[in-house]
């Protein structure tokens, strides 16, 4: 019996039912991108709100916020704000914020990861929790920070902290927050000072990928408020480079960024497009305080 041979169109047919499949199957194995912002701005805006609340609640008890006393432990102090900030699930009566499927804050399983990431250390044995989004969060020791004020330079103010870090897809690859080629990292770090407040840090702030912002001018100029830029420019434009850790928490990034050179922390080869000051918020006189503020904007 003879075979019966392809045409071309039944050729070009074949190839290109080859084609789409070998597309399907690259979107499916492929981390979609697209959804980065979506889960930084939502770790993000849960982590503000626990530990504001956490910050509130203990406040009102007249407690102390950890490693807010005089001589704290770095270790001890991580291990309480991790279980401030996460509900455990094996207690009906948890009082954490974050809700988790996996829970390592308790006395004999929590770890932190170093204070000063030099490689990819990030795995389950040094986990703080696991939200129920799939979310990894790790937590490092307590640090601190000396600062200039920027309205009585001779005045050092010593800024405490912790850095959480997160793996925004779990599981997922390339669980790293080393920036390399292949596309933007998956583990983010945050800082979270003793004062209650959390701001983004390292190379998310300087990819609108991740997060944009805006200036907010003061409220008697028109317009109020800046186009929309990376965090990192914003910052820039609202404040130029000047500290004001008693009134902004934004300001003092760049004291902690300086600190942790050499680790993710740390942004590279980044020149922001603002120069100097937004002119609304230029200040008249050095001891006056910021006129504007950073706005984020909520991720679409």
């Amino acid at each position: 019996m003879s075979k019966k041979a392809y045409n071309l169109a039944e050729m070009i047919l074949v190839l290109v039912i080859v084609g789409f499949i070998i597309m399907l199957m690259y979107k499916t194995i492929k981390p979609s991108y697209k959804a980065i912002p979506i889960a930084y701005y939502r770790v993000f805006t849960s982590l503000e709100d626990a530990v504001y609340n956490s910050y509130e609640k203990i406040r009102e008890k007249n407690f102390i916020f950890p490693g807010a006393n005089q001589r704290p432990d770095p270790y001890k102090s991580a291990q309480e704000l991790c279980s401030l900030i996460a509900t455990n699930p094996n207690k009906t009566d948890s009082k954490g914020y974050i809700n988790t499927i996996v829970y390592n804050c308790d006395n004999d399983k929590f770890k932190t990861v170093p204070e000063y990431i030099k490689n990819d250390i990030f795995n389950d044995e040094n986990m703080a929790f696991q939200a129920a989004n799939s979310m990894k969060f790790y937590i490092s020791p307590l640090q601190e920070v000396d600062i200039k004020n920027a309205v009585s330079e001779k005045q050092i103010i010593t800024v405490r902290y912790f850095i959480v870090w997160v793996d925004l897809n779990g599981k997922k690859r390339p669980n790293s927050a080393f920036l390399n080629k292949k596309g933007p990292i998956d583990i983010v770090p945050f800082i979270v000072t003793t004062r209650g407040e959390v701001l983004p840090a390292g190379y998310p702030t300087t990819d609108i990928r991740y997060m944009s912002a805006y200036v907010q001018y003061p409220l008697n100029h028109t317009p109020r408020a800046s186009q929309s830029r990376t965090y990192y420019d914003a910052q820039t434009a609202a404040y130029n480079g000047r500290e004001y850790p008693y009134y902004d928490v934004y300001s003092i990034r760049d004291s902690i960024l300086r600190q942790h050179q050499g680790t993710p922390l740390e942004i590279k080869s980044f020149t922001p497009q603002a120069s100097g000051y937004d002119k609304p918020c230029t200040l008249k006189n050095k001891t006056d305080e910021p006129l504007c503020k950073i706005e984020i904007n909520p991720s679409l």
